[in-house]
Parts: C-alpha cells; structure tokens; sequence
C-alpha cells in the first residue's frame, strides 16, 4: 500500500501533448516516488524545457494529465502547483540579502495553511541556512557569491516552501567544467537526502549519469527511449540514442550467423561476435561498443584466443591526466580508454602491434 507521505512527494505524467507553432510533443509518459531524480536528455529542440515548463504550468496541454503530490494539477496555475523551479542562473533576488531570499521561501509556506508545515525539522530560516552550511553567508548579496554558493541558497529557499516537486532547467550549462562537477555532485548529494522528487533537463550525458535514477532520451517531441542510467546506456535503443550518450565505436555491420545466444557480426572481413536476441543472417545493423569497453593486451599474453579477441595496430595514443585514450585499428578502427600508467607499460604507441579484446556482452546491436 502507497503511504501518505510516498503520494504527497511523488509525481506522474501521463500521455502529455501540446503543439507549440510547429513543434509537437507527444505522449510523455513517467511517474516519480519521492526521491527520485529524473533526467530528461535530448539535443536543443527536442522538447526538453517544453516538457519541463508544462509541468510547472507555463502551458496547458492538449491532452494527457499531470498529478503532483497526488493532485490532478493539469489546470492550475503555476502558483497552485508547489513546484520549485530552478534556471540557469538559479533565480536570486538581487536586491535581497541571503538570509532574506530563503525567508521568501519560507513566508510562501506561511501562506499556505494546507502545506504540511511541521514535515521539515529544519523548517525556519536559521535551521535552513545551517542545513545547506550557509549561515556565514546570511547577510551577503547574491552578486557576491559563487556559482556553487549560489546553489545552495536557491536550493534553501525553495526547501522551505516545501515543495513537491524540484524542476531544473539546465542548471549549469554557463558554467566551467571544474564548477559544473562540483555542484553536479553536491546537488545529487542533497536532492538525495530531500524525499523529493526532482527533474532535471540537460544535453549533458554526464548530469545524467551522476544524478539521475531515471532517463528519458527526447528526439523530436517524442521518447525515444526511457529506462535506468544502466539501460539507456549501456542498451541505447538505437543509433541516435547511441551516438547522444557518447558511444565512442558505431560500426556497421552484417549479421552472418547466430549460435549459442551469440550473434556474428560481419564488419568488412573481421567476425564480431555480440550477445543478445538472435537476428536473422543477413540483416544489417549497427554495432555500438563504448571505448571504456575495449581491453588492450600486449601480443601472446592471453594462454588461449577469446572471443573478440583481435590483433590490432595503435595509431593514435592521447594521455589525459590519469587517463589515455587509444585509437586502434583491427580491421575497423576502434577508441578504447586505457589507464596512462597501463598506456605507459605497454609502450603505446603509433605503429605498434596490440591485442584488443571486447567481451560479447558489451556489443550492442542497434537498428534505425
């Protein structure tokens, strides 16, 4: 049985549909327990922000309903959904101090007698401010602050007025890589321990690994694919899937045979052998393997051939940090992720000769 407290931080959308000018999206499909982080991945206009923004209330449907908190919100406005809405530049009041933009948030509740006010122990401004280890930051102006400080309080404010739901559009697309790895990891910190559902809009694969406990890949308006971290990326459903998330080998190929739950895999005059459903001989496909995947070896060191297992040739060897990548060709050419002191052990180099070896289970078939 569904608890109060799971309905009142849970989230589901069933079968939304607008047409904005020309551009269509149709049939959005999920639900959210509380706690749940859901990222929703596609490139720009695919209906990322659209989706996000129909959600909150900016648009109104031509079909489907959405459910926050266990109230049918399809209709309401933005103000009567208790939605945090978070954007690139986290929403600050500049006029206003620290301590005065998160105490914003905790008048909306006071407002609101039907808000479960007593939910949160941390629930006034000092214990907010002492949650997200901002106190020393109370009397600050928002300009003052970092991106990452900058964070935390937008988070604080929208915490106290006990939302349903936390939105994120692209929160760190301005941002520098070292920045956006740091408040990519503390927000998934604190939304994990919040009991909230969230969902999070980016074009950056990474946002999606490190938060998200589901994912939908958009293309058009329309899901192309939905499932856990693990699914979506390891399993894209097909190539534009594959090649959004950053699969480094596509190759494509031609089924020549099946046995044993193994399909071969003709690409030019090598056999790729590739675990999963059969597929008639014949059919063309494209085979999908991440360089992560890929295994180098020096020649001979194996006691017996394995599957997969091929002579290759370096021609290319980049190190960076305690990375290398390695750019092999065994008949088809192939990027796999080394670690810089195996690079270094093994003397790669241009022109030298490599064992490469990729289990079945991590070559993905794929059609369009």
């Amino acid at each position: 049985m569904t608890s109060p407290e799971t309905t009142a931080r849970a989230i589901t959308v069933e079968g939304l549909s607008l047409s904005i000018r020309d551009f269509h999206l149709s049939g959005i499909d999920f639900a959210l327990s509380g706690g749940e982080i859901l990222v929703i991945l596609g490139p720009n206009g695919s209906g990322k922000s659209l989706t996000l923004e129909t959600i909150a209330g900016f648009h109104r449907p031509a079909a489907g309903r959405v459910l926050i908190g266990g109230r049918d919100v399809t209709q309401l406005a933005p103000e009567r959904r208790n939605v945090a809405f978070m954007v690139q530049n986290f929403g600050l009041f500049p006029h206003l101090t620290v301590r005065q933009n998160v105490a914003v948030g905790l008048r909306k509740r006071r407002a609101s007698p039907e808000r479960h006010a007593a939910a949160l122990p941390h629930g006034d401004v000092a214990g907010l401010l002492d949650y997200f280890d901002i106190t020393q930051l109370a009397q600050r102006a928002p300009h003052s602050l970092s991106a990452g400080e900058k964070q935390r309080v937008a988070l604080a404010r929208a915490l106290a007025a006990e939302p349903d739901l936390f939105l994120f559009d692209e929160p760190f697309s301005a941002l520098d890589a070292h920045t956006r790895d740091q408040l990519r990891e503390e927000l998934a910190s604190f939304l994990r321990r919040l009991s909230i559902p969230a969902i999070f809009v980016t074009h950056d694969h990474t946002d999606a690994m490190v938060l998200a406990d589901r994912i939908i890949v958009l293309r058009g308006g329309i899901t192309v694919q939905a499932g856990s971290v693990q699914e979506v990326f390891y399993k894209p459903a097909n190539v534009f899937v594959a090649r959004f998330i950053g699969v480094e080998n596509i190759l494509a190929g031609r089924i020549a045979g099946s046995c044993e739950a193994l399909s071969t895999v003709a690409i030019g005059e090598r056999m790729l052998r590739a675990a999963g459903p059969q597929v008639a001989s014949g059919a063309y496909v494209q085979v999908g393997v991440r360089a992560e995947a890929v295994s180098i070896h020096s020649v001979g060191s194996a006691s017996a051939p394995g599957v997969n297992r091929f002579v290759a040739r370096v021609t290319e060897v980049r190190i960076l940090g305690p990375l290398a990548t390695v750019q092999i060709d065994c008949g088809f050419p192939l990027k796999a992720y080394v670690l810089a002191q195996q690079a270094r052990d093994l003397e790669l180099i241009p022109g030298r000769t490599v064992e490469a070896e990729i289990a079945p289970a991590s070559v993905r078939l794929m059609f369009d």
